[in-house]
């Protein structure tokens, strides 16, 4: 059997990108499931949910280079639909439910997605902290659902 050492690195630096991204959360106070798969009708996979009494927020983390817009915008739909799937099997009353997509570097959309009203926010690593140290500034920018 063929084993490829660099996948394996790189799988390495990959799942590292999602446990830092969970532990600025956890420093923040915020309660992380990692790794969240569950079942409807498909099995789905979501990097991460961190949650307080006020927000959950679902976190999709690419650790890519760069991201070009249209492909952010694929990544956060894809977001969103699991988001959405997992919210009808465990809806939780007076949580606002926000989609985040943390990624490695700046890249050109760092603004909102806005899928007509919809607003997701994506953050690179390195501002992840400023945004939950000022969080209320920023939800009317969050898609909450």
């Amino acid at each position: 059997m063929y084993f490829n050492a660099e996948f394996k690195k790189e799988d390495n630096q990959w799942k590292q990108f999602e446990n830092d991204a969970a532990d600025i959360f956890e420093k923040f106070d915020y309660t992380v499931r990692r790794d969240v798969r569950f079942k409807t009708s498909r099995r789905f996979q979501i990097d991460f949910i961190a949650y307080d009494k006020q927000r959950r927020f679902f976190v999709d983390c690419k650790n890519h280079a760069y991201i070009p817009p249209e492909k952010e915008r694929e990544f956060i739909k894809k977001q969103l639909n699991r988001a959405y799937n997992f919210i009808d099997k465990e809806k939780k009353d007076n949580i606002k439910e926000v989609v985040l997509l943390v990624t490695k570097n700046k890249t050109n959309s760092l603004l909102m997605h806005k899928p007509g009203e919809d607003k997701v926010l994506a953050v690179d690593i390195s501002s992840l902290p400023v945004l939950l140290r000022s969080i209320d500034l920023y939800e009317d920018e969050l898609f909450v659902f």
